[in-house]
Parts: C-alpha cells; sequence; structure tokens
C-alpha cells in the first residue's frame, strides 16, 4: 500500500486497524455540547459513522490514511489578492480524488477484489484521528495534523 501511494505521489500513508474511536467519540461529543461548532451545523449530522468506520463501509478491516503536502512550488503573484496556499492552483478535490481513484484501482490489481471508498472532503470522517492513529504524526494546539519530518502542509485523505 505504501509502495502505490508513493507511485501516485502521496507524501505519507498510514494504516490503521478500523475500529471504533471511543475516546475521540468521547470528546467530540463534548465540543459539540460545547457548541465549538458554531455556525458548522453539519459536524452534528452522523456521529455515529464519524467515529465508527465500519458503520461508513460496512465491512470495513484498515483506514488508510494519506497525506499529500500542498505547500506551492510556485509563489503569488504578489500584486494579486492573497489566498489560501491550499487553495492556489486546481482544486485539490478534483486532484486527489483521481488519485484516490487510481490508488483502489492499483490495490485491487495488486490484491484482488476488495472493498474500499475514497474520500476527499466528501464524508464524515475524522482525519486527524485516524493519520494519529496510523503513526503519522499528532495534532498540535492549532488543531492541524503535525508529521515530525514535514510540519503541517498536508491534506488528508481516507
Amino acid at each position: 500500500m505504501k509502495q502505490l501511494s508513493k507511485q501516485l505521489g502521496f507524501d505519507y500513508c498510514g494504516i490503521a486497524k478500523a475500529v471504533p474511536l471511543d475516546e475521540d467519540a468521547r470528546k467530540l461529543e463534548a465540543w459539540l455540547n460545547k457548541g465549538m461548532h458554531g455556525q458548522m451545523k453539519y459536524m452534528e449530522n452522523h456521529f455515529d459513522l464519524r467515529v465508527d468506520p465500519t458503520k461508513l463501509v460496512p465491512g470495513a478491516k484498515s483506514v488508510i490514511t494519506l497525506l499529500l503536502n500542498y505547500f506551492p512550488s510556485q509563489q503569488q503573484n504578489s500584486d494579486a489578492p492573497k489566498i489560501a496556499k491550499y487553495a492556489y492552483g486546481n482544486d485539490y478535490h478534483e486532484i486527489i480524488r483521481a488519485k484516490l481513484n487510481e490508488f483502489l484501482f492499483m490495490i485491487r490489481e495488486k490484491i484482488g477484489d476488495i472493498q474500499g471508498r475514497g474520500f476527499v472532503d466528501s464524508a464524515p470522517v475524522l482525519e486527524r484521528s485516524w493519520a494519529k492513529k496510523s503513526g503519522l504524526g499528532w495534532v498540535g494546539k492549532n488543531g492541524n495534523l503535525i508529521t515530525k519530518q514535514n510540519g503541517s502542509y498536508f491534506l488528508l485523505q481516507h
């Protein structure tokens, strides 16, 4: 899996057993009860799917987390309005979705018929929790996943 992910340009690949995230469920519930999600009402939806990957993808045995560095290779024009680095360039949703589809195709070619789904901000997944659980890094005080080697300029995919 890790070799295939590198071939597709992902920077890191972590694998964790698909189990309920009990500790994260308690933290998420407390966070929601305090109203910390503000106007992001969608965070209240699908709680059971967020904390149990086997309910999101029935029969799931593993959660594969892929990281893709989004630091742009080119600088923005200094006269143009400033935009976030992750939004500079082509839409990462489209780029990563294509990579995830290819990743699943390559896995099926190597292993055989497997059931899997790739998510790019399209499902209620606790991305940072899975990245941490799979050994890719830790969650900093800023709420971002941080890798030891490269910091936090990463998009997390499942």
